[in-house]
């Protein structure tokens, strides 16, 4: 099955039904999607070579959506660039990525002029909804049938080509082909099967995230996707009332933010029958905060990039379990999903038993085909079939996964591993703290030192010995943070993940004394 075929079956049963809903007053059909779709891939076919790259700077539009499925229908890869990045950051990714065509929407405009001169590889550009000097993206339509496919083997094609975040280092280019994003979606759908009446799903993800399979995930069901343009939480809030959302995803900080807006308290967001949670742990106030606010409507999905989507998943009856008394279940990413292996292993590659953390490894159709280029980097993920993730988790008796950190991100102090997200739950208990991170530092005695940044919440107050002294209540002693530092805001990356590594770098006391002599 190719991704060109999720048009052609929802245009085939209903094709006058809304595929996509933007900004109040623009939609389109499944079968209006279908051929802006085809046409895309036919003109980019008629244009370049298949395997060629495709790369596209935008926010959220119904352009992005017409390049998700039009570019591999060309069978050409698309490429995903964050316009949250700086132009440097994406000349690296568009060389890397030898992209041959650059599609941008106006506003980008700038950013692309700044990178024109050092881009190598880009020999077409097109403006989305542009005025300047570049041709616009509409002159790409080829209304001249279906793109040409050679071969049975298509859906081996590398559909998404997908810079992974970087919180750990430089990005690598993930190359999701059209089986890999087809059985995330599968995956996903085996576990959640909603029967809400006239679903209609909210997109605050930006598309230029791995979140963007949603999108896939629901015309899957024939579910119309509204998107937004970018995420904002009040915006968010009123976009769910005005068009009945039934079902919508957030990022943890995400749903943070919904909970400190004002307008939560004014606005009716009855219609929900699901937000999904994912991209990053939640911390286990946060969750019981939101199912006060908003009831039992909470479902978690665990994955990553280069999974194509989510593998393990928690559904709405184990919250309830939850919010009904068996509160260690908030700590939980959920148990394994239908169509992929997931395992929890130690250094050896041995299975860890219960209650013992190792990292998560996962086998199966959506696992990335490989690094664009990166033949090392895949050595390095790959272990005998399984891919590794680098997250560290355990699993109990019932099989239920519980993400204890990033393997990159735990803290070896004194010998001993602490994992930041212990810290970050525990400080997230404190009524003033509205977002923690927890980090570690280099230090002589110790090997690392334990220190965390805080966001204190409008109009509180709190002092560092306040937060000191409820970690010694919860934590042991070389669990406890050394140092805080309490600042306007936690860096993030466009997904919403904490970006621990400039933390790291901020308050980092032997570089910055390097840096400073």
């Amino acid at each position: 099955m190719l991704l060109r075929d999720i048009l052609e079956f929802n245009t085939s049963k209903t094709p006058e039904a809304t595929a996509v809903a933007f900004e109040d007053d623009r939609t389109l059909s499944f079968a209006e999607l279908s051929a802006r779709s085809m046409a895309l891939g036919h003109g980019l076919a008629a244009l370049c070579e298949p395997g060629d790259g495709v790369a596209i700077l935008a926010d959220n539009c119904p352009e992005y959506v017409e390049a998700y499925y039009g570019v591999p229908a060309a069978r050409q890869r698309l490429v995903f660039l964050n316009y949250r990045l700086t132009p440097k950051e994406l000349i690296r990714i568009v060389n890397d990525s030898e992209a041959r065509v650059l599609i941008y929407r106006g506003p980008f405009a700038g950013t692309v002029a700044a990178m024109r001169p050092e881009l190598t590889s880009v020999q077409h550009f097109y403006a989305i909804a542009g005025d300047g000097e570049d041709p616009d993206y509409e002159t790409l339509m080829a209304e001249r049938g279906d793109p040409p496919y050679a071969g049975s083997d298509a859906e081996h094609d590398v559909a998404w080509l997908i810079y992974t975040s970087g919180t750990t280092g430089m990005p690598k280019g993930a190359m999701l082909t059209h089986r890999n994003l087809i059985f995330s979606c599968m995956n996903s759908l085996s576990v959640f099967a909603s029967t809400v009446p006239n679903p209609r799903y909210l997109m605050p993800f930006p598309m230029c995230h791995i979140a963007g399979y949603a999108i896939l995930t629901q015309h899957l069901r024939g579910v119309p996707v509204h998107l937004m343009r970018q995420f904002e939480p009040q915006a968010w809030l009123e976009a769910i009332e005005r068009h009945r959302i039934t079902a919508s995803s957030l990022a943890p900080t995400m749903l943070n933010m919904v909970l400190n807006d004002p307008a939560i308290d004014r606005v009716d967001t009855s219609s929900l029958d699901n937000i999904g949670y994912g991209a990053s742990s939640i911390p286990g106030e946060v969750l019981r905060r939101a199912m006060d606010r908003f009831g039992n409507v909470f479902s978690q999905g665990f994955g990553m990039t280069e999974l194509a989507g989510n593998v393990i998943f928690m559904d709405r009856d184990t919250h309830l379990r939850a919010a009904r008394g068996e509160t260690h279940l908030l700590g939980a990413a959920g148990k394994r999903g239908t169509l992929a292996a997931v395992r929890i292993v130690d250094e050896q590659f041995d299975d860890c038993p219960p209650g013992v953390a190792g990292e998560v490894v996962v086998k199966g159709d959506q696992v990335l085909s490989g690094y664009w280029r990166r033949p090392d980097a895949e050595a390095e993920a790959f272990h005998d079939g399984w891919f590794r993730t680098g997250d560290m988790a355990r699993i109990d008796e019932e099989g239920f996964v519980y993400i204890v950190d990033r393997k990159k991100d735990m803290i070896v102090s004194g010998g001993e591993n602490v994992y930041p997200r212990e810290v970050e739950e525990v400080l997230y208990r404190h009524p003033a703290v509205a977002e923690v991170a927890v980090f570690g530092v280099p230090d002589e005695n110790w090997g690392e030192r334990v220190v965390a940044a805080v966001v204190v919440r409008d109009g509180a107050s709190v002092e560092a010995a306040e937060l000191t002294d409820l970690c010694r209540d919860e934590l042991a002693g070389y669990k406890r943070p050394r140092a805080w530092h309490f600042v306007d805001a936690i860096p993030k990356n466009v997904s919403g993940k904490v970006l621990k590594r400039e933390l790291r770098t901020r308050f980092d006391p032997v570089r910055n004394h390097q840096g400073a002599s």
